[in-house]
């Protein structure tokens, strides 16, 4: 992922959250100084609560409205880089982040569904990438899923990594050479007092405070323990998906926009675990391991803001569900952007408009 070496800059990062930490390995990688600044642990972040999917195909049947052919490119164009970016983190931090290359399985309980990913594979093979049929009786034979599931479709560029163990090397990473400072910032002034530097350039990856709505969707998660020889891929079913982690299977997610309380419920527990046992009938005797929340920055027609301020101010955030995604492509981008390089034109769609940020 590193590119065209460039002048060395010392350089602020406003969020030590999946985002901030992706940009400041890579920049870190360039040859930059690179400083941190959150006052949160790890564990309070939004990319900590997600579920590690890497999920360009299954995401174009989520999106509202006809395709964003920038947004699509720019989400193929991460996964493509993740496994470099899993290599550059393991090169940096030491530590292996359980990439897998397993495909993922949309999978079709109705004729609803099934329609769906009609449409899918169609507009699949139209922007030239691949997918396959799966039938019921493979599905059945060769993944444990149940006989009430009609079929399904593999999708080869989805897949999924341990966001938490890219979170926690990155972020000791960082605070082993003592370049996160636990102090919540919103000002320039407030990063070169604390840290005693003089930044080049500043990146804002704060999430909701970066995007000018402070609006926020809720999800609720489960994880269970795994259940031998149950499938290594992970499973989209509608909304919901589960999982499989070398300690945990996540199942998920709820979307809650209009949430009061940011509590967890029980009843979503046991919603989420009946829903994915009627998939996958063995992880009815899985235990019941966390009951979790997860607030997701939503930006303007599910799109993130990422691009340059007045300044030299950046700023990184609002990535929704697909924070895990495109966090190397995000990276990439801030990274060439703070180094003037040259990058995809296209990409500009996803540039903040005036008044957002911190300093705004």
């Amino acid at each position: 992922m590193i590119g065209k070496r460039a002048p060395s800059q010392t350089i602020a990062i406003a969020g030590a959250g999946l985002i901030g930490l992706s940009c400041a390995l890579e920049l870190s990688a360039r040859g930059h100084d690179i400083t941190l600044f959150d006052p949160r642990p790890a564990e309070m972040s939004t990319g900590w609560a997600a579920a590690g999917m890497i999920a360009p195909a299954y995401e174009l049947m989520l999106q509202p409205g006809p395709v964003d052919n920038a947004f699509a490119a720019f989400c193929f164009e991460s996964a493509r880089l993740w496994s470099s970016f899993a290599k550059l983190i393991k090169l940096q931090t030491g530590s292996p982040v359980a990439l897998s290359k397993a495909p993922t399985l949309a999978l079709a309980r109705n004729t609803q569904e099934q329609a769906r990913l009609d449409a899918l594979a169609d507009l699949l093979r139209d922007l030239g990438h691949a997918c396959q049929r799966v039938s019921d009786r493979t599905l059945q034979n060769q993944h444990g899923i149940s006989s009430s599931v009609l079929n399904g479709l593999r999708l080869p560029e989805d897949t999924h990594v341990d966001n938490r163990r890219v979170i926690g090397a990155v972020r000791r990473y960082f605070s082993v050479e003592g370049r996160v400072i636990a102090s919540a910032v919103s000002t320039r002034s407030e990063m070169e007092a604390l840290s005693d530097k003089t930044f080049d350039a500043i990146i804002w990856a704060r999430g909701t405070a970066e995007t000018g709505s402070k609006t926020e969707v809720k999800g609720q998660a489960i994880s269970l323990s795994p259940v031998p020889g149950q499938p290594s891929n992970v499973l989209r079913f509608g909304a919901r998906y589960i999982v499989p982690k070398a300690d945990r299977t996540i199942i998920g997610a709820t979307t809650e926009p209009d949430f009061i309380g940011k509590g967890i419920d029980p009843s979503v527990a046991d919603l989420l675990h009946e829903e994915a046992a009627r998939v996958l009938p063995q992880l009815a005797s899985a235990d019941r391991l966390e009951h979790w929340a997860g607030f997701r920055p939503l930006g303007s027609a599910e799109r993130p803001f990422i691009g340059p301020k007045a300044g030299r101010e950046f700023i990184a955030t609002a990535h929704y569900r697909n924070g895990v995604l495109l966090a190397p492509a995000t990276a990439k981008l801030i990274a060439d952007q703070v180094e003037g390089l040259n990058y995809e034109s296209a990409y500009n769609v996803f540039a903040p408009a005036p008044g957002h940020g911190a300093t705004a």
